[in-house]
């Protein structure tokens, strides 16, 4: 049980210092912006977790197994999550679930927009009553 849990660390570590890589590349030295950064590596973490499944289907061996958990899920889950989402549509797209997956990937997309609005939402509140309680404060000890 060690050895997948070891590949999906080392894995991750290596997938999430090779988006770090690409992030200082196309936004500090190429001058991108953000989105097609993003773009960028949601195309290539999609083709490449394509390339780990047509390799993993290959051969069913321990080596062959470590080998997706090392670059399938480590690399591609630390370099995008969105290549392994993307992965799991298609399969479900592949299994003639085609509108079960266009709900799922526009529930998914819209909740996570949701999350994320809300998230900000509530830490600004939260930070700017922590702003304030620190303004009180240090303006009590004058």
């Amino acid at each position: 049980m060690m050895k997948p849990i070891l590949a999906v660390g080392m894995g991750s570590a290596l997938g999430g210092l090779a988006r770090f890589g690409i992030d200082f590349c196309c936004l500090s030295i190429l001058g991108m912006n953000l989105y097609g950064f993003l773009f960028i590596v949601n195309v290539l973490g999609s083709f490449l977790i394509g390339l780990c499944v047509i390799q993993s289907q290959r051969r069913m061996s321990e080596a062959h197994s470590l080998h997706w958990y090392f670059w399938g899920l480590g690399f591609c889950g630390g370099f995008t999550t969105f290549a392994y989402f993307v992965f799991l549509l298609s399969k479900g797209i592949f299994e003639a679930n085609v509108l079960t997956m266009a709900l799922y990937a526009s529930l998914s997309i819209i909740s996570a927009l949701v999350a994320l609005l809300i998230g900000l939402v509530v830490g600004q509140k939260f930070f700017q009553k922590c702003l304030k309680g620190d303004d009180l404060s240090s303006s009590g000890g004058e």
